[in-house]
């Protein structure tokens, strides 16, 4: 019984937004458990989002959320340029190849949202 719950309180634990999936046709991961609301400035090319903004909300922990979301990002290679967590907010920037993804992640109320903007490096 003791096991069952612990399995329990960990499958609440890990619950919320974090990343999985692939933007269709892109190397964007997309947080897991959230809803795409809007992707505007879309430019894909060669299986690469080249620039574009994708809105996401979902629920869950801001910081579990944003640390979830950026090791999924560096295991499709993005690396890791900054990153600030601080109070209902986290922002970050990712590099990959030529492009930059920043990340700003606001939490009210345990609804998270996330704002993705992929662009050219200049």
């Amino acid at each position: 019984m003791k096991k069952l719950m612990a399995v329990f309180v960990a499958a609440v634990l890990f619950q919320g937004c974090g990343g999985t999936g692939l933007y269709p046709d892109t190397d964007v991961v997309e947080p897991r458990n959230c809803d795409l609301k809007v992707a505007t400035g879309m430019q894909k090319s060669g299986g690469l989002l080249q620039a574009g903004t994708l809105e996401y909300t979902g629920s869950g922990d801001l910081v579990q959320v944003y640390r979830e979301y950026v090791a999924a990002m560096r295991a499709q290679g993005w690396i890791g340029a900054a990153d600030e967590i601080a109070g209902q907010k986290a922002t970050g920037t990712l590099r990959k190849d030529n492009r930059t993804c920043s990340l700003e992640f606001t939490s009210a109320s345990g609804q998270v949202k996330i704002s993705l903007k992929v662009s050219q490096t200049k």
